[in-house]
């Protein structure tokens, strides 16, 4: 059965392949920047299960439990607007309570979602993680069904405004044949690309000479390159690589090690900033948000490199993906501190 689709938008509704209603929204301007980063990809719910000892397999093991919101897309989306950035979030929120939630927290934070989809008869999309005793992932099922109405077809409606973007960051959480139909069109603004996960990043591995931009860690980056990354020349290997596709500038997180950036006339290795971690959840994305800040103020690779970077650590600082203390001058602060 058809989900029933509501287009989340201000002013007169689109036609769409089903029954629509508009969703009044304000729209809100940031720092006298009228072009919005454009971000396609997934609102998650994260519901995570805390194990007080070592979890094992077949087996049930006290301990707390906690529910937030993440998806890359989003958390991107939100750690631009805390960067003083207008964004528009294009992504299918689910019409169930969380999902709705979810909603309602983007239009809170300012997250422009008038081009998303809520879509009726749906679940939102939800993450199961269960963590050890480590706080790293043990087990994890993510079930983003409700993204399969993110189609080709709704996003060619929302093409006007795409043109019409500073730059548009693209996450694999996007069905696979969404991700072609972008891939394929001819843009006028840079496209960035975030790789997710090792397997979503084979959703774009043939195609990545279409991305101005490829902001990917460790794993992703052996796997979109086929190249195992055991050395520092390695890290060249693989951006020359990316860069003779056609790519312009590629960043390469690498955890407690720092930071690769390349472009076709330099390259940096920055080191990780010297900090108590209190969590490491979202500091990808949280490098990815301060790197494209950078980037709008058209500084150079280094020091789009060093952002992202104080971006990061200010997200390992706090719990959860996003850490509220995010603004301009806690970006500046941390880069003169730590980067």
């Amino acid at each position: 059965m058809r989900a029933l689709i509501r287009e989340v938008c201000r002013g007169k509704a689109q036609k769409l392949p089903v029954n629509t209603q508009i969703i009044r929204i304000s729209v809100f301007k940031f720092n006298g920047m009228t072009q919005p980063i454009f971000v396609l990809g997934a609102a998650i719910t994260d519901i995570m299960g805390f194990p007080l000892g070592t979890p094992t397999p077949s087996d049930s093991v006290p301990g707390t439990i906690a529910k937030a919101s993440g998806g890359v897309g989003r958390n991107l989306a939100e750690n631009l607007v805390r960067l003083g950035i207008p964004v528009e979030l294009i992504t299918a929120f689910g019409d169930d309570t969380n999902g709705r939630d979810l909603l309602s927290q983007c239009q809170e934070l300012h997250i422009g979602v008038r081009h998303s989809i809520l879509a009726n008869g749906r679940r939102g999309a939800l993450h199961l993680a269960v963590l050890n005793e480590n706080n790293d992932l043990f087990a994890g099922v993510a079930d983003l069904s409700v993204m399969e109405v993110l189609t080709a077809a709704y996003l060619e409606k929302q093409m006007a405004a795409l043109q019409s973007a500073a730059a548009i960051c693209l996450e694999t959480n996007v069905p696979a044949a969404t991700i072609n139909w972008v891939l394929e069109q001819e843009w006028d603004v840079p496209l960035y690309l975030d790789p997710v996960s090792a397997r979503l990043a084979l959703r774009v591995a043939d195609q990545l000479g279409r991305f101005h931009t490829i902001k990917a860690n460790r794993r992703q980056a052996e796997v979109l390159s086929g190249h195992r990354l055991l050395h520092a020349k390695d890290l060249d290997t693989i951006a020359r690589k990316w860069l003779d596709l056609g790519v312009q500038r590629v960043f390469i997180t690498l955890g407690s090690q720092g930071a690769f950036a390349a472009d076709h006339e330099h390259q940096v290795h920055l080191p990780a900033a010297k900090v108590k971690v209190a969590d490491t959840t979202g500091a990808g994305d949280a490098f990815h948000a301060g790197m494209l800040w950078a980037t709008l103020r058209k500084w150079s690779l280094e020091d789009c490199c060093r952002a992202g970077l104080a971006a990061s650590t200010v997200a390992i600082r706090s719990q959860g993906a996003i850490n509220p203390e995010l603004s301009q001058s806690t970006l500046l602060e941390h880069i003169r501190k730590f980067c």
